[in-house]
């Protein structure tokens, strides 16, 4: 026998404006740290590793920053995701009130 799932429609929408708040932090964040995380060559010396640690330094931040950036995406489908389900959930619910003020013989409040 299978159980029924019930969620609030308005407890699915805050929590969608709560991962939309933490997608826009996570997205400033990067934006503002990537201007900032790996200083232009000439910050390095003219030693010979110089070269080499930016290249390394560089080739870390790069990866990093795509992975945070599909972070954001993922948090912003999951917005996405958990609006329509709240606005699935608020028609079931307006559709069964229907129904019950059918049988009944009375109108929807």
């Amino acid at each position: 026998m299978a159980t029924e799932v019930r969620a609030d429609p308005t407890e699915l929408t805050r929590l969608a404006a709560t991962f939309l708040k933490a997608s826009q932090r996570l997205g400033d964040a990067l934006r503002a740290a990537q201007a900032s995380v790996t200083p232009p060559v000439t910050d390095y010396g003219d030693t010979s590793g110089a070269a080499p640690l930016h290249k390394a330094e560089d080739g870390a931040v790069e990866p990093a920053g795509l992975a945070v950036g599909r972070l954001v995406e993922v948090l912003e489908g999951d917005v996405d995701r958990l609006y329509r389900i709240a606005f699935a959930y608020e028609q079931a619910d307006l559709h069964a009130m229907d129904d019950i003020e059918r049988r009944r013989g009375g109108p929807r409040p």
